[in-house]
């Protein structure tokens, strides 16, 4: 993705100096409102598991409710392994045995790599 330069429009005298600069905003009013949108959506999330909190959190849909319209369950074909954190999670394990001091405040990284 490329992204541009705000241009900058400059006024002069009838000597030519500049006498002023306007910098074009580097965000327009409609580029503004989708962040905002954003921000306010996700603001709405769990943190944890992603979904609407004002449907998860709603007391019609917890497990324990026999009146309740609906509840949560796992999906059909989860859970799935996901190859990258397993991998994140040894590298964690390997560390915090050796350096127990901090391993929370160690930074992992992992990467594909082909077999061969």
């Amino acid at each position: 993705m490329e992204g541009w330069e705000p241009s900058t429009v400059y006024e002069h005298d009838a000597d030519g100096r500049v006498i002023r600069s306007t910098p074009e905003p580097e965000w327009n009013d409609h580029q503004l409102a989708l962040m905002v949108a954003l921000e306010e959506y996700e603001a709405g999330l769990c943190r944890r598991c992603g979904h609407d909190l004002q449907e998860s959190t709603d007391p019609k849909h917890d497990f324990n409710n026999p009146l309740g319209t609906g509840y949560y369950a796992p999906a059909e074909g989860t859970p799935i392994q996901c190859h990258a954190c397993a991998a994140l999670e040894r590298s964690e394990q390997q560390v915090a045995a050796s350096n127990p001091q901090h391993p929370g405040a160690l930074m992992h990284h992992v990467e594909l790599r082909p077999r061969g």
